[in-house]
């Protein structure tokens, strides 16, 4: 099962999700909360969070939505029991659980189309073996991501990095 196939029996009824994405805009609405769960996340946060994530980062669905004002990630988590008492809604955060819909475009979809379309675009599509987020890993992640401290020394050290390459190739040069 590749990851189109995995995210079309997401729905009760898959042919369904076919036939959304075979038109325009190309997108399908799939529930949430019985295959998958979604974080909904402005994109600097959820930069930060798949930073936090680390090595976990590249296994994890991740949606991006190019929204105005501001740009969207949608990080695909294991659906919990108690989704809506875990994920307090926040103005940078939504959760997407039980009862909720889920918005995207085929994993296979071409950026051309999506561009010409709509805005969602993969990151990083399911690959149709079922693998999403740890919610337990992706709460740990957002609780690093929100702290400024944490922020900081993110800031710092990327400051160092390409001010440190910027220079370092400076003095190569001469």
């Amino acid at each position: 099962m590749d990851g189109e196939q995995w995210l079309a029996a997401c729905h009760p009824d898959p042919a369904a999700v076919y036939r959304q994405w075979g038109g325009p805009p190309h997108l399908a609405r799939l529930p949430t909360g019985k295959h998958f769960a979604a974080l909904r996340l402005f994109q600097p946060l959820g930069l930060t969070v798949l930073w936090e994530l680390g090595d976990q980062a590249d296994k994890v669905p991740v949606l991006e939505e190019h929204a105005r004002p501001r740009p969207f990630f949608y990080l695909l988590m294991q659906p919990t029991d108690s989704d809506s008492d875990a994920w307090p809604s926040e103005q940078d955060a939504t959760f997407l659980g039980a009862g909720d819909e889920f918005t995207a475009p085929s994993p296979h979809a071409d950026g051309i189309t999506g561009v010409q379309q709509h805005s969602f675009m993969w990151r990083v599509a399911p690959d149709g073996s079922g693998r999403l987020a740890d919610p337990d890993a992706l709460r740990a992640a957002l609780r690093l991501a929100r702290d400024c401290d944490r922020q900081a020394a993110r800031i710092r050290a990327a400051r160092s990095v390409f001010y440190g390459a910027k220079h370092t190739k400076h003095t190569r040069q001469t």
